[in-house]
């Protein structure tokens, strides 16, 4: 209620101890129907209300053009996205159907939560270990378009990887001579046809940002190459190998630490962006080479602190069985999305650039 405090200057307003969308209303329609009003004092009124009026403004979130523009929600205001998660769950569920990016080997996708998550994922290995290997397969297997962003191996090497793996010929066999020219083509036209999803980005001879530059919008950058690359699917995977040879390539004179946080950062911002998960290959540091370890990577600890996931990749020995299989075993040491810890063991055919679970 409105009460006149007696001295015929000021106005006191009564709240109820609950006060809701239409006791906010009612009032508006008082102070709007009161007379007894001067200018000043409305406007301050109309100030006031206002300000009682915020909680229950409809949620208004505008277009986030810059991916590192912060956003402030609403309970209320994630239900949308709550309710297309739930059913995107539930059809992938009853269809048996992955809900997202997927390694394609059942348990070490049952570990890290049924699918990769949005964000940064560090993958971690001694040398020989098959992290490319790994990489390229989880980009050929998971059903979705894959950018394979490559900044060590030419593509050529990658194609000869995949077409030793799609069709079981020895990876050495691509450049001994040993097969015709026909039977190469053969080969690797297979390859191929069963990895269409997948293109490579060569960031061997050059750089190419996560983002276009304000000053060049139409530089060659991560973001629009993936954005296109997915076209109508749901999903992309992007696969860095390795970030610090990414981070590298940026030419900055900055220390080593400095570049590397700059890049995990823009990785990150592209993650969110595009809302896909981000696979990175990092080295690791001398202490962590063979032991490997939640605080393995070289360089800073943002690689582990700022990834949803870590996975490492260690050869139980060095040596190949019979068949030409390295026992590795796979390691989640962090998981924000799964289960950690829990080793997952695994042969790596070098030879054919293959993993397979046991």
């Amino acid at each position: 209620m409105m009460n006149n405090n007696n001295n015929g200057a000021r106005y006191r307003i009564c709240l109820p101890d609950t006060f809701t969308i239409g006791d906010q209303k009612n009032l508006c329609d008082a102070v709007e129907n009161h007379n007894g009003l001067d200018q000043e004092s409305m406007e301050r009124l109309q100030a006031f209300l206002q300000l009682l009026a915020t909680p229950y403004a409809e949620a208004c979130s505008a277009p986030i053009i810059d991916p590192d523009q912060p956003r402030i929600y609403r309970l209320g205001d994630l239900l949308e996205e709550w309710d297309t998660f739930a059913q995107e769950a539930y059809d992938a569920k009853q269809g048996n159907k992955p809900l997202g990016i997927t390694t394609g080997l059942d348990k070490v996708d049952e570990a890290i939560g049924g699918a990769f998550q949005p964000g940064l994922h560090s993958l971690q290995g001694g040398p020989g270990v098959g992290k490319t290997a790994f990489a390229l397969q989880v980009a050929a297997a998971c059903d979705f378009p894959a950018l394979y962003v490559t900044c060590e191996m030419t593509p050529l090497e990658l194609l000869r990887r995949i077409a030793a793996r799609v069709t079981g010929t020895f990876l050495g066999k691509f450049k001994s001579g040993e097969l015709t020219p026909e039977q190469s083509k053969e080969h690797v036209c297979r390859a191929i046809v069963a990895c269409q999803n997948v293109a490579i980005l060569d960031l061997t001879r050059g750089y190419a940002p996560a983002f276009a530059s304000g000053s060049n919008p139409d530089e060659l950058n991560l973001y629009d190459l993936a954005d296109t690359l997915r076209g109508d699917y749901q999903h992309v995977l992007i696969v860095v190998d390795s970030l610090h040879s990414y981070a590298d390539k940026a030419q900055t004179e900055a220390k080593e630490y400095d570049y590397l946080n700059t890049a995990i950062g823009s990785l990150r911002s592209l993650a969110a962006a595009l809302n896909c998960p981000v696979l990175s290959i990092a080295e690791r540091n001398r202490q962590g080479m063979e032991t490997g370890g939640i605080s393995a990577g070289a360089g800073t600890r943002k690689i582990e602190y700022s990834a949803e996931s870590v996975m490492e990749l260690n050869s139980v020995n060095d040596i190949p069985d019979a068949s030409g299989e390295l026992s590795v075993i796979l390691k989640l040491s962090k998981n924000r999305n799964g289960i950690i810890g829990r080793p997952i063991e695994l042969r790596f055919n070098g030879a054919i650039q293959r993993f397979r679970e046991v």
